[in-house]
């Protein structure tokens, strides 16, 4: 996945190349971008391209300090995914904030304190705390879906090429014709025929962050973390470990065990009522990008086809049970 971040900017500046050798940024090496479902046996989550937070943060990073050469920016960008706990979104799932997904966002300054290296790195660079924790200070790293900024830029360009829907020559093309409009609130196309091809590829992608099998698998997931908590087999503190930590203290019970390794064998899910297995109706976040074209709109108000796919996509019901199977 490094692959991407040359495009994104040539070179990795040296403030960036110091933050991330600190512990804190470090630890996403081992947190992935499919919050676990990547541990199951569903055969879409087989084939991918391995992609960490880690990778993930670097790229957002570097595409902010591409278009702005501001490195407050940048390292607010670094460090927005620093308090992803082990699996990622599926603690959203265990703290009932799965709709929203903010919950994993709340230690962000917490965990950025308590990186004595990341907070002399910091003071070397001349930035405080509070002007790095909250990347949402800045449009071009977080502004209001749709809207395209760094950070849904990168997930959705490293999810495009780590399912194989892209490969890095197309995933270069788009980005050379990216820009910031004018008010630099927004990164946008110069060409509609690139904003169809993302957009085509990005819904790709959504179906994807909301199919039956990661709902599921997240869901299930955040049931064994729960069990887990109760039998004080693992606590809350523990989701700052790395995966294959936090994996170990799971395996240390027996039932908990039992769970992930039934966890670990799901390949297929069902839908209806099913006593017999874990079965639940789960509703689902869902993200997608409206893409500006330069001097035109929306690509949702240019092209009628792509809007059509997104209100299709926006319109998908996950009001029925659904139960996950080994076979």
């Amino acid at each position: 996945m490094d692959q991407l971040w040359k495009i994104y900017h040539q070179e990795i500046p040296n403030f960036i190349k110091e933050l991330i050798q600190t512990s804190s940024l470090q630890r996403l090496k081992d947190i992935g971008m499919n919050c676990g479902v990547e541990y199951t046996n569903f055969a879409f989550f087989q084939n991918i391209i391995p992609y960490s937070r880690f990778e993930h943060s670097i790229g957002v990073s570097l595409i902010i300090y591409h278009f702005t050469h501001d490195r407050k920016q940048a390292v607010a960008g670094l460090l927005h995914d620093i308090a992803t706990p082990v699996f990622a979104h599926t603690i959203d799932f265990y703290h009932q904030d799965h709709l929203k997904q903010e919950s994993t966002e709340f230690d962000t300054k917490k965990i950025i304190e308590q990186d004595q290296l990341l907070v002399s790195l910091l003071k070397k660079y001349n930035l405080t705390i509070d002007e790095v924790c909250n990347y949402h200070l800045y449009p071009l790293c977080d502004n209001d879906s749709p809207q395209l900024s760094a950070d849904r830029l990168e997930y959705t360009l490293g999810n495009m090429y780590s399912y194989g829907f892209c490969t890095i020559e197309e995933i270069q093309n788009l980005f050379n014709d990216l820009k910031v409009n004018d008010l630099e609130n927004e990164i946008i196309f110069k060409h509609e025929e690139l904003a169809h091809f993302f957009t085509k590829h990005m819904l790709q992608c959504s179906h994807i962050y909301v199919m039956d099998e990661d709902r599921y698998a997240m869901e299930y997931l955040s049931h064994l973390i729960k069990k887990a908590i109760e039998k004080n087999v693992v606590s809350e503190s523990d989701f700052y470990l790395k995966e294959k930590e936090f994996i170990d203290l799971l395996k240390k019970d027996q039932e908990i065990k039992n769970l992930w390794e039934n966890y670990q064998k799901l390949n297929k899910v069902e839908h209806g009522e099913n006593k017999d297995y874990f079965c639940v109706k789960v509703f689902a976040k869902k993200r997608y990008i409206d893409a500006y074209v330069e001097n035109k709109g929306r690509i949702s108000t240019i092209n009628q086809h792509i809007n059509k796919k997104i209100q299709q996509f926006l319109q998908l019901d996950f009001n029925y049970f659904m139960y996950g199977k080994s076979e």
